[in-house]
């Protein structure tokens, strides 16, 4: 009874530690007075790395023939000399930024940004936020829990000649980085990633391919790594510990070298920024040591729990990140299976036991948290993993050891092939690893290669399921295990009425993506805008398409090529094998087709020779309702749809985000829809919705919404009243 108390107090102080931590993050974020100003700070940079690209867009640009990178840096503020300007209204005290606030920051530069160094730089920022989509990735979150107070970009500034005293860990990732740079490894921020945990450098295409394959979470520093490492530590120590001890002494070598490791593995834990693999690596590895200490025997469990609590306890935070509970849930599904069991003879057969219990233990929590997970997950890891813990990170970090060896002791020049080889052979293997993915990529389409999309239910379901699998039970429990764990192999199924359909205008930010569904058609209006290392088809479209309804596509209408509009355009079509177009320039005016009871209607301005006038719209139409998505069009090609559209519609995608030049008052008043959506980026620089725009549509008395607050937004034809947002 007493240990239970025990429990429930610990338990009782993370949760409290959790509350307060997050209060105090959301009280660092900047104030609203701050955003869109001029901010003069000196800030050291704790982390900096070149914006990665795909393979279609450009990272850098030349200029005078130098190269610009675009820098992605982890600032933190060390004083703010100067108040904004009160001319731009910010003449509250308030609304300077503090020392200790961190920032995640652009920074166009021509030479690079040492992780260190410090700089006077004047930045624009914005509050922490992200697009709000049905099982999309929450950045505002991800941010809040970084403990960022602002995101933005540095209008200018200059790196100070003489820096301050510069952080350990700053000094360790430059002495990495400088190490890996002069070997002229091909793969060397995946390296950089794998010793520091800093992502940051990791091209797109890497982050993809392993995305793809379920094999994410080689790319950091992951707690198989560090196991990996503490045992050969504890061999080079434990070993000789034994050889040099008397006899009577001997027992006490493997304590000691347990408590060595130990030792390294928290100083791990640190210079990697503290991850939740390798905190709790570390936290279980001590308390393994400590039971070795004491007379009485606890189970795996309990360390299990008390490292995982321990952890939150000391960085609250952490929890509200995918990786801490995806970490012990590993160890947890390893334990549940293993411990009641043997393990089969040979260690091939146990690792293979091992991914099997894995797969049918984590791929529920993965969904659940990801929203999907990979089917070759399997084969991958068997594939890379033995290369990636027996060859890629031990010859990474014999190769680091030799070479800071060096530096530290002039006369160990000698080595430095032996620090090349080591090197190279830990790129070497990266670039194996690559193309056993890229192989298995090609065995799958890519929209055949994953599972997952689910509702929150069912995810749960089957993760009970797959924990009731794994552990020794009769054969009726293992069978309606089955029966709850197989619904995440089942597509998402329309719920959309026959003769009714719904519009889903995804949050894309400033740009335009909108699903359209019938009881059994499904049509893609726009694809979103492409930034030059992140596909908004992918991250933002996709989820939502996948989680409300047929993993399929009937047609993609793109009104025009800009790319806000455009921008997810390549990626759908290499992800749908087939997928029928319609685009400006085969539109066809008038054209009319009827799937399930509604009817769809293509209109297009003639006589125009604006992109943007020339936009391919779209009417939709039931029995009782309808629906126009307007595109980008401007006032002048309002004019000529007029005597096409409709009086008094249900839904109005307004034209051109809300621009000034477009939803003009003859337009507004001809249309009077009850609902307006403006698919617009929060605080974006053309200032839509136009002020003058909402007072149109607020004359007509119509409900606006707007993606830059709402999020994703959903309206359905037999449910006129009732709009959905997804940002509550």
């Amino acid at each position: 009874m007493k240990a239970q108390v025990w429990w429930l107090l610990l338990l009782s102080l993370v949760a409290l530690g959790v509350i307060t931590a997050w209060r105090s993050a959301g009280q660092r974020i900047i104030p609203q007075c701050a955003e869109g100003i001029d901010h003069r700070i000196v800030a050291q940079v704790l982390a900096a790395a070149p914006k990665t690209a795909s393979a279609d867009a450009k990272a850098t640009k030349v200029v005078g023939g130098s190269s610009i990178f675009v820098w992605s840096l982890d600032l933190n503020v060390l004083t703010s000399p100067q108040l904004p300007d009160r001319s731009q209204q910010a003449s509250d005290e308030n609304c300077h930024l503090q020392p200790g606030q961190r920032l995640l920051v652009r920074w166009q530069r021509t030479e690079a940004v040492v992780v260190g160094s410090q700089l006077e730089v004047t930045v624009r920022l914005r509050r922490p936020w992200g697009a709000s989509n049905p099982h999309g990735f929450d950045f505002e979150r991800w941010l809040i829990a970084s403990g960022y107070a602002a995101t933005g970009y540095v209008r200018s500034g200059r790196v100070r000649e003489a820096p301050g005293v510069t952080p350990v860990r700053a000094q360790w990732i430059s002495a990495v980085n400088a190490l890996l740079a002069a070997e002229g490894l091909v793969h060397h921020g995946t390296l950089m990633a794998l010793v520091t945990g800093d992502g940051g450098a990791v091209p797109a295409q890497t982050w993809e391919r392993y995305r793809r394959t379920g094999a994410i979470h080689l790319l950091v520093v992951s707690g198989l790594h560090v196991s990996v490492l503490a045992v050969l530590l504890y061999a080079l120590i434990s070993y000789p510990l034994r050889l040099v001890t008397i006899a009577q002494h001997r027992a006490f070598a493997p304590l000691v070298g347990a408590g060595l490791v130990c030792l390294c593995a928290i100083a791990l834990a640190w210079f990697t920024g503290l991850g939740s693999p390798v905190m709790r690596v570390a936290l279980m590895l001590i308390g393994l040591w400590l039971l070795q200490l004491l007379p009485r025997r606890a189970s795996i469990w309990r360390i299990w729990l008390l490292a995982a609590l321990v952890s939150a306890l000391l960085m609250p935070l952490q929890i509200f990140h995918s990786g801490f509970w995806l970490s012990y849930g590993a160890v947890a599904v390893l334990i549940a299976f293993f411990a009641p069991r043997s393990p089969a003879s040979g260690s091939v057969a146990s690792v293979i036991q091992a991914q099997g219990a894995l797969w049918l233990g984590l791929t529920p929590l993965v969904i659940l948290l990801l929203a999907e997970s990979s089917l070759l997950v399997v084969p991958a890891n068997l594939l890379t993993v033995p290369i990636m813990t027996l060859v890629t990170v031990p010859t990474l970090f014999v190769g680091l050891g030799i070479g800071f060896m060096q530096s530290i002791f002039p006369e160990a020049e000698g080595l430095g092939w032996l620090c090349t080889v080591a090197l190279r052979v830990a790129d070497f293997s990266l670039a194996l690893i690559d193309a056993l993915l890229n192989a298995l990529l090609n065995t799958l389409p890519q929209r055949s290669s994953s599972i997952g999309y689910v509702s929150v239910a069912t995810a749960v379901v089957a993760l009970l399921g797959g924990l009731m699998l794994l552990l020794p039970l009769s054969l009726y429990f293992r069978a309606g295990a089955i029966c709850a764990w197989l619904p995440l192999l089942m597509g998402v199924q329309s719920n959309v009425p026959p003769g009714e359909f719904c519009v889903r205008v995804v949050d894309v930010g400033q740009g335009s993506a909108a699903v359209v569904d019938t009881a059994s058609y499904r049509l893609l209006v726009d694809t979103g805008p492409r930034f030059a290392n992140r596909d908004v088809g992918r991250s933002n479209v996709l989820p939502v398409l996948r989680s409300t309804g047929p993993h399929h596509l009937n047609l993609l209408l793109l009104s025009h090529t800009d790319i806000d509009h455009a921008g997810g355009l390549s990626f759908f079509r290499a992800y749908f094998d087939v997928l029928p177009e319609i685009g400006p320039r085969d539109c066809t005016h008038g054209m009319s087709w009827q799937q399930d009871g509604v009817r769809f209607t293509t209109l297009q301005a003639k006589g125009l020779t604006s992109d943007n006038d020339l936009s391919c719209t779209l009417l939709l139409a039931s029995d009782e309702q309808t629906a126009y998505l307007s595109g980008d069009i401007s006032a002048r090609a309002e004019r000529r749809l007029l005597e096409d559209l409709p009086e008094h519609i249900s839904l109005l995608l307004a034209p051109h985000h809300g621009s000034k030049t477009s939803s003009s008052m003859p337009f507004v008043r001809h249309l009077s829809p009850d609902i307006v959506v403006f698919s617009a980026g929060r605080a974006n620089r053309y200032g839509h919705p136009h002020k003058h725009v909402v007072r149109r549509f607020t004359w007509e008395q119509s409900r606006q919404f707007n993606t830059a607050t709402s999020g994703a937004i959903q309206w359905c034809s037999h449910r006129p009243d009732r709009v959905r947002q997804n940002r509550s």
